[in-house]
């Protein structure tokens, strides 16, 4: 027994604390590298927004995973699918910026060679909470660029739309960071004014980064709001994608 103790104080074993310390230890270090990555490609994708190469991003997200089944679950605890919320970022630095043209294309291309799913099953999904799905990322951004190729007039419905998707805007990678793009946006298309401790936060993240915007909040699902928000991709042509 003395020996056992002393082979163990000299480093000599280890017990099943010690191997449950280093797991944990092994386990923390694959999460940081896995969020620092992730913090990498968001980096990444917003250079690549502001640089105008939308066939870049999109060959970028067509290496990524589709969505799991966690990850598309109404009310998920967990981040958005990683390809989705990239779509996202890069979309709102584009209209963020005021290049909507680029943010047309890569969602055209995203549309029609990444996502998998069925238009009109995600449109249907968006519009139906009872399935328990999260509204799509690319059902959303069609909407925004619609919404932002109308007039001032329809704020309201900007803010609606922000407010019903804030769950997943909420949970992206720096929040403050996706809030102050769609704050900058609201403020260009549709004037609407942050208050002046909000402006501040968001000019000086934008001086950091060269462009953005933010905002956000709680609510449901308005049905006349989303047959509005519906009415609107319609009339862009397509009605989502």
């Amino acid at each position: 027994m003395a020996t056992q103790l002393s082979a163990a104080g000299d480093g000599g074993a280890t017990t099943d604390e010690d191997e449950m310390e280093e797991e944990a230890a092994a386990e923390y270090d694959d999460e940081l590298d896995e969020e620092s990555c992730h913090g990498l490609r968001c980096d990444a994708v917003t250079h690549l927004s502001l640089a105008e190469l939308p066939a870049a991003l999109a060959e970028c997200l067509a290496t990524l995973p589709a969505p799991t089944a966690e990850e598309i679950t109404m009310g998920h605890l967990c981040p958005p699918a990683e390809r989705d919320s990239l779509l996202t970022r890069a979309i709102l630095v584009m209209v963020a910026v005021e290049n909507l043209r680029d943010a047309n294309t890569l969602l055209s291309s995203y549309a029609t060679d990444i996502e998998s799913r069925e238009p009109a099953e995600l449109t249907k999904s968006y519009m139906n909470k009872q399935d328990k799905i999260a509204p799509a990322h690319v059902v959303f951004n069609a909407m925004l660029l619609r919404v932002c190729e109308k007039d001032a007039k329809t704020g309201p419905l900007y803010s609606w739309m922000l407010r019903s998707f804030n769950h997943e805007l909420s949970r992206m990678y720096k929040p403050d960071l996706v809030k102050s793009y769609t704050t900058k946006i609201g403020r260009v298309y549709f004037d609407i004014q942050p208050p002046p401790s909000m402006m501040n936060m968001m000019e000086n993240m934008m001086s950091m980064m060269g462009g953005g915007a933010g905002a956000g909040g709680a609510g449901g699902i308005n049905p006349a709001m989303m047959q509005a928000a519906m009415n609107a991709a319609a009339g862009g042509g397509v009605l989502i994608f």
